[in-house]
């Protein structure tokens, strides 16, 4: 009976390490709490969805919450090796208040998500890739809005649609790119920094008056047939070992 026990004490440890990878990470600033995060926000105890929120009040061009290996303190749940997610959702709730021109006239801003990787660095930084999520501005997000991107492959080499490298700059279209080296798998297996921002690749912007809010970062790994699976081995292989000690 020890081989037996021996073949379930594996698999259910197996079951239990890939199963805690599909655990969702969130940073919710409750208690006004930064989790980790910094930027051009404040971090207030109320007015979130629900709880604490991060806040970007005032003249700003545009709104920054960022964590990484860079900034202390950091997140660590949110960077590393997301290779081993297999896919994953990232999103965020944001409501806009408040966001006026130089004359008070209410404009849009987009917001992103953006991953860095330092370990290629280009000609003009290092690594990343960049997706939009969405709007912010009165007529788009004037009430709490989940704003969302799925990844159905993380080990992917070529960048999926809506993403975009940065790092380089094409020569011709003056367009960012990933530099030489670089690709969305080798980005996304070495996060270094992980940005809720409106700060676009390739683009300008001008200053505005802000009062946006920000909650609810979230990564939350999708679990995939062979965790599924693994996971229904590990309650088998619990009731096989009960029955083999008795």
């Amino acid at each position: 009976m020890r081989p037996t026990v021996k073949i379930v004490f594996g698999v259910c440890a197996l079951a239990s390490s890939i199963t805690y990878a599909a655990i969702p990470t969130v940073a919710g600033f409750e208690g006004g709490a930064d989790d980790g995060f910094t930027g051009n926000a404040f971090f207030e105890a109320t007015g979130g969805n629900p709880g604490g929120a991060a806040r970007h009040t005032g003249d700003l061009f545009f709104n920054e919450l960022r964590t990484g290996a860079e900034f202390e303190p950091a997140n660590p749940d949110f960077l590393g090796d997301y290779s081993h997610f297999g896919s994953v959702t990232i999103s965020v709730d944001v409501k806009t208040n408040m966001l006026d021109d130089f004359f008070g006239d209410p404009i849009s801003r987009p917001v992103g998500v953006k991953l860095i990787d330092r370990d290629i660095m280009g000609p003009d930084g290092p690594s990343g890739v960049w997706f939009e999520l969405g709007t912010l501005g009165v007529n788009f997000t004037p009430n709490w809005t989940t704003l969302s991107v799925f990844i159905a492959d993380t080990t992917s080499t070529a960048l999926p649609p809506g993403w975009v490298g940065f790092g380089d700059e094409d020569p011709i279209t003056f367009e960012p790119r990933l530099p030489p080296g670089a690709t969305f798998a080798s980005v996304l297996a070495g996060v270094d920094e992980f940005d809720i921002t409106g700060n676009a690749p390739g683009f300008f912007f001008t200053d505005a008056f802000w009062d946006v809010q920000v909650d609810n970062i979230s990564i939350v790994p999708e679990p995939g047939v062979a965790t599924l699976l693994i996971a229904g081995l590990g309650s088998i292989c619990l009731k096989r070992r009960r029955a083999a000690l008795v």
